[in-house]
């Protein structure tokens, strides 16, 4: 077997050969094409192409994946064969679709799968069957070539106007008896060589912690060194984010500005592995984390992988972080029924828990309820504290799990609070966090078998709370009952749903499958809860949070209306944090809230410069407003306003980091919101700090993205959201190849100016 592998491989020799005897002519248009004498297909986007192939006894590999390619024979060109000695093994160096654990591979694989009797490895053939759906979807099915019964189909799926191919498969087990998968990766993604005396690729991820989310990170890639991010505790996670890059590094011999980039829609323990042979090639795989997994596979039994999404542009960074983001807007419109439309906005919120942390009523959230609306306040949340009877929520260390109304702090339910915010024109907005409980709780008391656990093994507290096994059948059905009696009830609109520890005890009881499948039946269970909420009620909103941005992977966004980005609410902090989110979060899910967090209290940030930087996404509000001034809730008011005129940009629009935040120099960032092809842009500009006044003059920044032969009329505010600084007009050339000059950013701290373009 291990001399018919080699061979197979060797044989995509023949396969680029053959090409030549095509003669087709007619350029490739966009969609699946399969060639049409070999069993190869052809992926075209609208920048980029992904061709697979089967080899002559059936491994599947791919050909190209990069720039696009006009042409079914543009593969012609000559292929010289890899030596092949004993430790040079052509299926270990083979750019296989779907390598597995078995034969003679030795780099990174994707699936594992015990067989009966013991067997742990896996020869999978192309099988012959290809389907091509609604010229975007491509199903290849593979068989073990020793067990034809055991059977792996590979789905794609295109995304046409944004270069981003999307994979996953299905394992299904055709086999008599059991089959155990302990590896199930879900794809495995070439790149091109690109490593040699001259040319270097960087791998950029998000690392973080809470309160310091998406921290974007730059490593250079080396021959033989393998990259892991990952996270293990049972979430998406802030320590890093299911998120990748590959950028290509210009030099003077080659400017290229090719990127690869991807992101998985796993919303629990993930991994992402890049590797760099020694040759320059790059295989990055990724999936849910192999660790302590497992899924049994009875005979007839199928399991599919989450989707791990990536794509390609020459745009250099600026052009992923405008495809993934599109990308993700474009299936959150697909499933998420509230936010099939563009024109119905993300609303601007208030939320009372700097007001009042855990000591909230009736009576304070009404007052908070009256003195919001005025200012423009579209959707008032309350926050954690408002439920618990025996254990009644006045700290975080009881109450949870216990969804009652408390009757101290709403003795006639939340429903007169709920109605009372809607009689002033808001929508009414509540927080959950139905997967976890408090020991010190009428639930725990009553159902300490619903919480992950080992027997004899302690349970540790994490903020003093449990988790729940949303594996279990009943336990989903109790908290969605709780959820949608109170919505029923109070006529909620939306649901801010919380995660504020880690798993561990990730076990079934009384289970007779593999126990390690609760990892990925509690990830399946919160997305069963968000799924049945939205189908019991279409007009529901439902925002991703964990402890801030924990929650914020492809998974979450496909499925929800928004995310919270981090818990740091400082504004300067939070540049730091948006401009990693902004990699792969559409602008409009992103809420930036204007508060009076700050972590040094010597330190005045301008309440302008606080709404500027909350004015990046989706507009919140969550400071203290009973300690507002007058002259406060004034400007609150004016800029609430002024981001209502320019939202249909900032939401709709392509967010783009003209210049990027650093931790050194002047720090000084300039972002920019592009829409309607150039039509309109907004422009928000901050300084935190200007240490050389004197010589401090900023450069003027230079707009991307314009129409050179238009004229824009610019319109600039800085602190007075009433009275524009300047309006003017200029030419798209002279904004993009001169740029656009920023005079009242040149000194002090602090400083920022909101920019309007509109095409004259």
């Amino acid at each position: 077997m291990a001399l018919l592998a080699s061979r197979a491989i060797l044989l995509t020799v023949a396969i680029v050969s053959t090409f030549i005897q095509s003669s087709w002519a007619k350029p490739l248009g966009t969609g699946i094409h399969k060639h049409h004498s070999l069993d190869t297909w052809f992926l075209v986007t609208e920048q980029s192409s992904y061709v697979i192939s089967a080899a002559g006894n059936g491994y599947l590999v791919n050909m190209h994946w990069g720039k696009r390619l006009t042409q079914l024979d543009d593969l012609n060109a000559t292929v010289v064969e890899p030596p092949v000695f004993s430790q040079i093994i052509p299926v270990t160096e083979a750019r296989e679709e779907l390598p597995v654990f078995g034969g003679l591979r030795y780099r990174e694989n994707i699936l594992k799968a015990e067989l009966p009797k013991g067997i742990r490895e896996l020869n999978l053939q192309f099988a012959g069957n290809a389907n091509i759906t609604d010229n975007t979807k491509l199903d290849l099915d593979l068989r073990d070539g020793n067990r034809t019964e055991f059977l792996v189909t590979l789905h794609y799926e295109i995304d046409i106007e944004n270069d981003i191919i999307r994979r996953s498969y299905t394992v299904r087990n055709g086999l008599d008896d059991r089959v155990n998968l302990s590896k199930t990766s879900s794809a495995a993604w070439h790149l091109p060589y690109a490593l040699g005396w001259d040319e270097q690729r960087e791998l950029v991820t998000l690392s973080g912690e809470w309160s310091q989310e998406a921290m974007v990170q730059t490593t250079r890639l080396s021959p033989g060194v393998k990259h892991t991010v990952e996270s293990t505790r049972g979430f998406a996670d802030h320590v890093s984010h299911p998120y990748f890059a590959l950028a290509q590094v210009p030099n003077a011999v080659n400017p290229t500005t090719d990127v690869y980039f991807g992101a998985l829609a796993w919303t629990g323990s993930w991994e992402i592995v890049i590797h760099t042979d020694t040759k320059g090639f790059v295989r990055v795989t990724g999936g849910i984390h192999h660790q302590d997994f497992g899924w049994t596979l009875e005979p007839g039994e199928s399991f599919t992988t989450p989707v791990f999404a990536a794509g390609y542009t020459d745009q250099g960074l600026p052009g992923a972080r405008r495809r993934m983001p599109r990308h993700a807007r474009k299936y959150q419109k697909k499933n998420v029924a509230t936010q099939k439309d563009d024109k119905v906005f993300h609303p601007v919120l208030y939320n009372s828990w700097e007001a009042v942390s855990f000591d909230l009523n009736e009576e304070k959230q009404m007052a908070l309820a009256e003195k919001a609306a005025p200012l423009g306040i579209e959707l008032f949340v309350v926050d954690d504290g408002w439920f618990g009877v025996d254990s009644p929520r006045d700290n975080d260390t009881a109450g949870l799990g216990d969804w009652d109304t408390n009757p101290k702090k709403f003795p006639n339910g939340l429903k007169p609070l709920a109605d009372h915010v809607h009689k002033l024109g808001m929508k009414f907005g509540l927080w959950f966090e139905g997967e976890m409980v408090n020991p010190d709780s009428d639930l725990y008391r009553e159902h300490p078998e619903w919480v992950f656990y080992y027997d004899g093994v302690p349970q540790y507290l994490s903020r003093t709370q449990l988790v729940l096994n949303f594996g279990l059948e009943e336990v989903r059905d109790y908290i969605f009952e709780k959820v949608a009696g109170h919505i029923e009830e109070a006529g909620i609109d939306y649901i801010k749903w919380d995660f504020n520890r880690p798993m561990q005890g990730v076990t079934m009881h009384n289970y007779d499958r593999n126990p390690q499948e609760a990892w990925v039946l509690a990830v399946e269970g919160y997305y069963e809860i968000i799924a049945r909420l939205k189908e019991r009620f279409p007009h529901l909103w439902f925002e991703s949070c964990s402890s801030g941005g924990g929650r914020m992977d492809l998974g979450a966004l496909e499925r929800t209306d928004q995310v919270w980005t981090s818990d740091n609410t400082r504004p300067d902090a939070r540049l730091f944090i948006q401009y990693g989110a902004s990699l792969w979060v559409p602008p409009r899910m992103q809420y930036g809230w204007v508060t009076d967090s700050s972590s040094d209290k010597s330190i005045e940030i301008p309440l302008s410069f606080r709404f500027h930087v909350s004015f990046m996404g989706s507009l919140g509000l969550g400071s203290n407003i009973n300690n507002f001034s007058k002259e406060q809730l004034e400007e609150s008011t004016h800029w609430i306003a002024l981001y209502k005129k320019l939202r249909h940009v900032i939401q709709n629009g392509d967010l783009d980091w003209l210049v990027p935040p650093s931790r050194v120099g002047e720090l000084v960032t300039v972002t920019e919101t592009i829409y309607n092809d150039g039509d309109e842009a907004v422009i928000l500009a901050f300084r935190h700090n200007s240490p050389f006044p004197d010589s401090g003059e900023l450069s003027p920044i230079r707009i991307r993205h314009l129409d050179e032969n238009a004229v824009y009329r610019v319109t600039m505010w800085q602190e007075d959201p009433q009275n524009p600084v300047d309006v003017y007009e200029l030419s798209g050339a002279l904004l993009m190849y001169r740029g656009l000059e920023l005079p009242s950013l040149n000194k002090g701290m602090f400083k920022s100016a909101v920019v309007w373009l509109q095409r004259a």
